[in-house]
């Protein structure tokens, strides 16, 4: 393995880890009640933020490549992506300030405080940033610099929330402020390399430059991001004022019964390029076979979380998160089955893209997050109504895009044409 690769990899390692000593010191921290407001936020930043953003790291990567290829330079193109991407958040921001003047939305997302606000509203500012960055260092080849970008991150929100923990802090605000700040630090850190990674201007950038399958990636990942992230919000909104803690509690459960999708990043990460590169091969045997063999370990990583949970699950949540947290075994189950199957969707995303066929890719996805708000209607109790509707709706993805990919395997074969948009990297 390059270092290039090592640093990549230990990168998005020390960003997920990141995640879980955020979201285990903060619950801590803060206690159930009042980590309902943090869960919210968090869920909000990471479904806008990159349901919004990842697609402009994806079209940038690919369109600064084929300038590169031509000798071109690409900073001309950086530029008119961040004038996209600012225009992106400012009606975010207009959304947002809309939202805050509805008293029943600023109570249910923002804990009646304009903190929350501000918070999304920076924070995600903060991944706009980083993913303008990381399609400039992806389509350079730059990977010490994608990596450490991630990695700099999940650092500093490490450090911080420890710092916060050990003075004794148990205002969620503060845990807000890490939240928001940490990836504008990032994206500050590696100022200096994204300068030369963009190079020369180059020749002046046209909107079509990026239009690409934009629109698709957009549904797709927005409607990803959604089904994984909506659960905790869901919960908060349809419980009882007395059940206030319920947000808090099934966050926590979530981030046990989640562990093994911090794996499959990885994965994902290698996957796409393989089977992009066996389509432009017109290599249908070899696309099978890596398909099959991701598909595989994904059924074997996510019936472990499964079986692990099962076992395990209850007590490893009060170890980490404390006595005030917990959740009945039947429900972690449930979690970490959704967790595989949203596993399984997004291999199959992968191989849906590689194909070129966009479009399904972000209908697949659309379907899911239907099915996941329609069934929130279903008469059970609250949790095992959110679960049953994460559950299915994962399934409704699999299915889907299974379907998408079969046609494709079973049907003609041929290379993508990159004149259209080609294939992306996810």
């Amino acid at each position: 393995m390059s270092r290039s690769s090592l640093v990549a990899g230990s990168g998005l390692l020390v960003l997920g880890i990141s995640a879980s000593v955020f979201l285990v010191v903060a619950a801590r921290m803060v206690g159930p009640a009042a980590f309902t407001g943090v869960v919210v936020l968090w869920t909000l930043v990471y479904t806008v933020g990159i349901g919004v953003f990842l697609p402009f790291e994806q079209e940038l990567g690919r369109a600064a490549s084929v300038r590169l290829a031509r000798g071109e330079g690409a900073g001309a193109l950086l530029r008119r992506s961040a004038e996209l991407a600012l225009g992106g958040f400012v009606l975010l921001v207009l959304l947002v300030v809309a939202a805050m003047a509805v008293p029943a939305v600023r109570e249910q997302l923002f804990d009646d405080s304009w903190a929350y606000a501000a918070g999304l509203l920076v924070a995600v500012a903060g991944l706009a940033l980083q993913y303008l960055q990381r399609g400039s260092f992806s389509a350079t080849g730059d990977f010490v610099g994608y990596g450490a970008q991630q990695g700099v991150e999940g650092v500093v929100r490490t450090v911080a929330c420890l710092v916060l923990a050990a003075a004794g802090v148990g205002d969620p605000r503060a845990y807000v402020a890490v939240l928001a700040l940490s990836p504008h630090v990032s994206v500050l850190v590696l100022a200096g390399r994204l300068r030369r990674a963009a190079g020369d201007a180059g020749p002046p950038a046209h909107l079509r430059e990026l239009r690409g399958r934009f629109g698709w990636l957009l549904v797709a990942t927005l409607g990803s991001q959604a089904l994984a992230n909506l659960a905790a919000p869901a919960v908060r909104v349809l419980s009882s004022p007395r059940e206030v803690e319920a947000a808090g509690n099934f966050l926590s459960a979530l981030t046990i019964a989640r562990i093994p999708l911090l794996l499959f990043a990885a994965v994902q990460a290698v996957l796409l390029p393989r089977l992009t590169r066996a389509r432009e091969a017109g290599d249908r045997a070899e696309f099978g076979r890596q398909l099959r063999v991701v598909l595989l370990a994904t059924a074997v990583v996510g019936l472990a979380g499964v079986l692990g949970v099962a076992l395990l699950g209850p007590g490893v949540l009060r170890l980490l998160f404390g006595p005030a947290f917990g959740l009945p075994r039947g429900d972690l189950v449930l979690l970490a089955l959704s967790a595989g199957v949203l596993m399984l969707g997004l291999a199959l995303q992968s191989a849906v893209v590689a194909l070129d066929d966009h479009r399904w890719s972000g209908l697949g996805w659309l379907a899911g997050v239907l099915v996941f708000l329609a069934l929130l209607a279903v008469p059970l109790p609250v949790l095992l109504r959110v679960e049953v509707a994460l559950v299915v709706g994962a399934l409704a993805v699999v299915g889907l895009l299974g379907v998408v990919v079969v046609r494709h395997l079973s049907g003609s074969w041929g290379s993508s044409d990159p004149g259209t948009g080609g294939v992306v990297r996810d």
